[in-house]
């Protein structure tokens, strides 16, 4: 009976070893995972943490302000790289999404219920044009808008404006973005409605243009989008890049994207319309619903510190609003363009209705 019991008892212990041995394994994979747990709860706050910035700028363009905005506030950043479009979808949309850096003020103004109203603390060395604070945000840079031709292809093609792009021999040739999509091109619909719906469109815009004869420059923007033979492309960089890279003779974009591709060696030239060039800031845009309110604030006043602005005219070709920075001697000082000024509110105002009528011009050319 001993031994029996012996046995018995042998059986017991060895199924409590199992027992335990199971436990054991048990809690070192719960400790594992309660970790894992831990961590990942860890990074997820890390990254709450950022201050999240939407952007259509260029990534090249964007990494070296940030890189110093991080190393000089030690404020972390995370940047989700868009079209003008998405990001203001992004801002509507989502609440973690802290500020929107880039857009033009004509594109961006209808939505500036969507902004936290703040003045910069750089607001006294503003150009009193870039003051304007009505619609929620803080100019950036003044980007005006140009033609890029690429040299190689450009033959004996002279092009100096918009009437020149509707020459035969650029048909299928011309790179353009949906303006819908893109705020540059945004830029250059209303830069085509101007100039050549005007009374002068040959080249003698004036400064103080007060109003626009959309119908006659709707005849124009018809004339392009026939010039276009179906290449109306999703974005801006589609347009530089597509120059730049020999598959389209010229393209309407901005002057920043044309000297950015000078600088990288790329064999392209910049043609200032002589019909009008709009000239347009644009904006750095609060989230109203941010919960980094500070962070943005300071994000703000540090893309219009003096040693941004200076580093951003002379190495990133965009021109300053700042009166005590001097622009880059590769870009063409104002005065030897012909600037044509525009109805901010009226163009605001008149967003919705033009991209319609481009929408539908478009969409009649695809039929």
């Amino acid at each position: 009976m001993l031994g029996k019991f012996n046995q018995l008892n042998s059986k017991k212990q060895g199924k409590v070893y199992i027992v335990l041995a199971v436990c054991l394994v048990s809690f070192f994979i719960i400790g594992i995972v309660a970790a894992i747990g831990a961590n990942l709860w860890a990074n997820k706050n890390r990254v709450n943490d950022k201050l999240v910035v939407v952007s259509p700028h260029p990534v090249s363009f964007m990494e070296p302000l940030i890189n110093e905005f991080e190393i000089e506030t030690g404020i972390q950043v995370e940047v989700k790289s868009c079209g003008t479009a998405e990001a203001i979808q992004m801002i509507e949309e989502d609440e973690n999404v802290d500020l929107m850096w880039g857009g033009s003020v004509l594109t961006v103004g209808p939505y500036k219920d969507d902004f936290l109203p703040y003045r910069s603390t750089a607001s006294d060395c503003i150009y009193t044009e870039f003051k304007d604070n009505s619609f929620n945000t803080n100019c950036f840079t003044d980007v005006p808008s140009v033609l890029m031709i690429n040299t190689d292809l450009i033959g004996d093609i002279k092009i100096t404006g918009y009437e020149d792009l509707l020459q035969p021999e650029l048909k299928g040739k011309i790179a353009f973005a949906d303006p819908t999509k893109s705020s540059s091109s945004y830029e250059h619909l209303v830069n085509m409605l101007y100039a050549m719906g005007s009374d002068d469109s040959n080249g003698n815009a004036k400064r103080d243009t007060p109003s626009v004869d959309s119908e006659k420059g709707f005849e124009y923007v018809n004339a392009l989008l026939e010039q276009l033979d179906g290449n109306l492309l999703d974005s801006s960089s589609d347009v530089y890049e597509g120059v730049a890279n020999g598959k389209y003779v010229v393209g309407l974009t901005f002057e920043e994207a044309a000297l950015t591709m000078l600088s990288a060696g790329k064999h392209v030239r910049i043609v200032y319309m002589k019909e009008g060039v709009v000239s347009t800031p644009d904006g750095i845009y609060i989230n109203k619903n941010t919960k980094r309110t500070d962070e943005a604030k300071a994000f703000v006043d540090f893309m219009l510190s003096y040693d941004t602005q200076v580093y951003v005219a002379q190495y990133l070709g965009r021109r300053s609003v700042r009166t005590d920075v001097s622009n880059s001697s590769e870009v063409l000082a104002k005065a030897q363009i012909n600037i044509i000024e525009v109805d901010r509110s009226l163009v605001i105002n008149s967003r919705e209705k033009w991209l319609e009528e481009f929408s539908n011009i478009a969409e009649k050319r695809r039929d």
